[in-house]
């Protein structure tokens, strides 16, 4: 599918790590009537850099048509023309936000406001800097997680859907004498980031009734299982 309307550039741009605060519109110099991107090649799926150039006039003639009247802008506003661009990409940016939230069912509305409330450090210092280093798309795994914690009051199902999207292949054990009591196998070596990560979920999604034990790259020994009773490779606790 390529890419047309402005919300199909910052749809496409959030999965090619552009954020929308990221993106600077322009007016395009040349453009079809028939585009409303105006990308080097017209069957362009990604974007690769952060200043888009669109065609403005497809849908928006009544807002830019004066805009961008050259009479305005080459003489009116000679002086202001670095204006103009910034009053130019505001004004699409605010049409790209309407433009997105045409068809919004309101879950997806909350699910928006959450993980922007996770990243502004609403709830709290360890969610932000946990949630600053996932992608979008995992950022939005939280945030439907977190919204579903406060409909139904069980974290514990979530977290465990969360540990799955950010670390994949990692194995959660409930105790079963102890079901107060789980175990986290990760699967990966410890670094700053995957424990900053490791924080905000396990803060986020988990009552404090809840006692965790974490294992990062060592599995702890398991009778029968040979994959987990490896000399050198098993971690005791």
């Amino acid at each position: 599918m390529t890419l047309n309307f402005i919300w199909d550039i910052v749809l496409q741009a959030a999965k090619d790590d552009f954020s929308s605060e990221e993106l600077f519109f322009k007016p395009a110099k040349n453009f079809s009537p028939y585009y409303e991107q105006s990308f080097d090649c017209i069957n362009q799926k990604h974007v690769d850099r952060a200043e888009i150039e669109i065609n403005p006039l497809m849908r928006f003639s009544p807002i830019f048509e004066y805009l961008l009247h050259p009479d305005v802008k080459d003489l009116i506003f000679a002086r202001q023309k670095e204006f103009i661009l910034f009053l130019f990409d505001f004004l699409t940016h605010i049409l790209s936000e309407i433009d997105l939230c045409h068809g919004m069912t309101r879950r997806e509305f909350y699910i928006r406001q959450i993980r922007r409330e996770l990243l502004d450090g609403t709830f709290g210092e360890v969610a932000k800097i946990g949630m600053s280093s996932l992608k979008r798309a995992q950022q939005v795994a939280v945030a439907d997680e977190l919204l579903r914690v406060m409909e139904t009051g069980s974290g514990v199902q979530s977290f465990c859907n969360v540990m799955k999207q950010i670390f994949q292949g990692c194995i959660v054990y409930q105790n079963r004498f102890h079901p107060q009591k789980i175990y986290v196998y990760i699967g990966r070596e410890r670094d700053e980031i995957l424990q900053n990560e490791w924080q905000m979920v396990r803060e986020t999604f988990l009552p404090i009734d809840i006692e965790v034990k974490i294992f990062w790259a060592e599995h702890f020994g398991i009778l029968g299982v040979n994959e987990t009773m490896l000399a050198d490779k098993i971690a005791i606790f």
